[in-house]
């Protein structure tokens, strides 16, 4: 088994049992270069399988009312950030998508605090906040292209490389996943959800940003988001640090190249 992100090889590293959703036992590999991780198990299934999963897991949790993986609040905060972002002229101008967008939980709630459009696309259903269909999407067309919750998903490379292709040259990439600089071979690690199979470290991403050409990056611990840039990271930094003075405290954390907030 090869990693999607270095072509380095992957070997067996632990293996979790799943009592629901017809799972049983996950095999769990990690990369020997880069430490990215992913289940075997996932990645050898059927399209027919894989999209059997996510429909029944994502049915069963994504309108649940007691908001269990606080997507509320996540996707508000998401939402300042942009706005702010968006203020201060660290993001330009321009046409912004959320790709794999769902329900449309983040642009619902950037347009209805702040006033700003961002597009929602997601392959599987239709978003109820300014959805755009597959025949409409611009490849290299959008200033800002977020993605949320959706690189824990990826079974494949070139979905990675779809996701991106979508950025401007001068634009900016937004994600939302968990990173650190080592998976733990956890079985009972909170975030081996049952839809879950790629597993991003510190290096992965760093090497990642630095194949699609990103020259730097900020994160918000708040919003749990990071932004990557394509322009100078001098230019960058002198915006997100007015931002910080003006807030009084540490709102963004800039690094050129990958910033490995968590460790």
């Amino acid at each position: 088994m090869k990693c999607m992100i270095c072509s380095g090889n992957m070997v067996y590293y632990f293996s979790k049992v799943f009592a629901t959703d017809g799972l049983g036992s996950v095999d769990y590999y990690r990369c020997i270069e880069c430490g990215f991780c992913a289940s075997k198990t996932h990645f050898e299934m059927s399209e027919s399988e894989w999209i059997r999963l996510n429909t029944s897991w994502h049915d069963a949790n994504n309108l649940r009312t007691d908001n269990p993986f606080n997507r509320n609040q996540r996707h508000f905060n998401q939402a300042l950030m942009l706005h702010l972002l968006s203020r201060q002229k660290i993001i330009e101008p321009g046409k912004w998508l959320d790709y794999a967008s769902g329900q449309g939980g983040l642009s619902s709630k950037l347009y209805a605090h702040f006033g700003a459009v961002l597009h929602s696309y997601d392959k599987f259903i239709k978003p109820a906040s300014f959805p755009v269909p597959d025949s409409e999407l611009i490849k290299s067309g959008y200033s800002l292209v977020t993605n949320t919750a959706m690189f824990e998903h990826v079974r494949h490379r070139a979905t990675l490389d779809e996701i991106e292709s979508y950025v401007g040259d001068t634009g900016a990439l937004g994600i939302f996943t968990f990173v650190c600089g080592t998976i733990p071979a956890d079985p009972e690690w909170n975030y081996l959800l049952p839809v879950h199979c790629a597993f991003f470290t510190n290096k992965s991403m760093s090497l990642l940003m630095q194949q699609w050409g990103y020259t730097c990056s900020i994160y918000s611990e708040v919003a749990l988001l990071w932004i990557w840039f394509k322009t100078a990271p001098e230019l960058i930094a002198e915006k997100v640090a007015k931002l910080n003075r003006a807030m009084g405290w540490e709102y963004l954390h800039f690094k050129a190249g990958f910033m490995d907030f968590w460790p």
